[in-house]
């Protein structure tokens, strides 16, 4: 076969794939994808193969019927962190076009605390790190515009649940440990989503300094929140295995439109391959983490205070 039929056939292969891929897309009713539950939990990476096969209305249902199943499971509360941790990762994988953005604030409204805390951080680490895709860099007007919309999705799913604010401060610390530090401005703008006012100013002075220190401190919200016993979170990683990275930021922000089928937020060079920031472009930090730190630590960032009852105190001296 000479190059040049080749090439043709390779191209036409791989339009026919294309083509497949996308009639499979809605060949599965939700009825029997909750007919493979089981084995999803077994094998958590088939969750991405049974969404990609659900039209995009049953996903998100879907993803909640498989996050009730894993808190049933007779396992350990570690081992249930790193199904919910590889589960909802690879069920983000196979989101419909468009659909991504909703399956995030899924997860946000149905994964149990005590396992949302580190799902929040393998999130800001595996899947949403503003620094994961070496070939495209956000600037902090983009990342924001990017937050902000996330933000809402997840505000308007958790609304009404009993422990709203306490999931609403996951979602901003997973955001914020994203955006390694900067736009400064990000956690307040975040925060200021979250719709009770008491619970509000409880996780700007608390739960959110404590989330991001350096070594994360969740018993005081877990606690307020009446949540579950939490995992041993080393152990629980190590059982979730090593992530590929995934950078999904512009996938999000193609999934973010408004009731006109319209982008929200000004997303198009990211779409078209990236806008890259000026060279000698300077990064502010943040109150809640400088720029520059670590990429592959979730909870990079260090928030500082002279309260030395606070678990997350300047000295970085955890206390009974």
């Amino acid at each position: 076969m000479n190059r040049r039929l080749k090439s043709l056939c390779t191209a036409v292969l791989a339009v026919l794939a294309a083509h497949c891929a996308f009639a499979q897309q809605g060949t599965l009713s939700l009825a029997d994808a909750r007919g493979m539950i089981d084995a999803i939990v077994a094998e958590p990476a088939k969750m991405t193969d049974v969404m990609k096969q659900l039209a995009p209305g049953d996903q998100a249902a879907f993803l909640s019927d498989v996050n009730a199943a894993i808190e049933k499971q007779p396992t350990s509360n570690e081992e249930k962190s790193a199904k919910y941790i590889n589960i909802n990762e690879a069920a983000l994988k196979g989101a419909a076009r468009g659909n991504l953005a909703n399956l995030i604030a899924e997860v946000f409204a149905t994964v149990p605390l005590e396992h949302l805390t580190l799902v929040s951080e393998r999130f800001a680490e595996d899947l949403f790190n503003r620094t994961a895709d070496p070939n495209r860099q956000y600037t902090d007007d983009s990342f924001r515009d990017i937050a902000n919309s996330l933000m809402d999705k997840i505000v308007a799913r958790t609304a009404g649940t009993d422990d709203a604010t306490v999931r609403n401060t996951l979602a901003v610390a997973m955001l914020v440990r994203s955006s390694q530090g900067s736009p400064a401005d990000l956690p307040d703008l975040l925060l200021n989503k979250i719709p009770d006012a008491r619970g509000r100013e409880i996780a700007r002075n608390d739960w959110l300094p404590a989330a991001l220190a350096e070594t994360p401190f969740y018993e005081q919200m877990l606690a307020d929140a009446d949540a579950g016993q939490q995992p041993n979170a080393q152990l629980a990683l190590q059982l979730a295995g090593p992530q590929v990275l995934d950078a999904f930021l512009a996938d999000v922000a193609s999934s973010l439109v408004d009731s006109t089928g319209r982008e929200t937020t000004p997303f198009t060079d990211q779409a078209m391959g990236g806008y890259k920031e000026p060279a000698g472009t300077v990064v502010q930090g943040s109150a809640y983490g400088g720029a520059g730190q670590n990429a592959n630590s979730a909870g990079g960032a260090t928030p500082k205070t002279e309260d030395e009852s606070k678990p997350w105190n300047q000295h970085g001296k955890l206390y009974d």
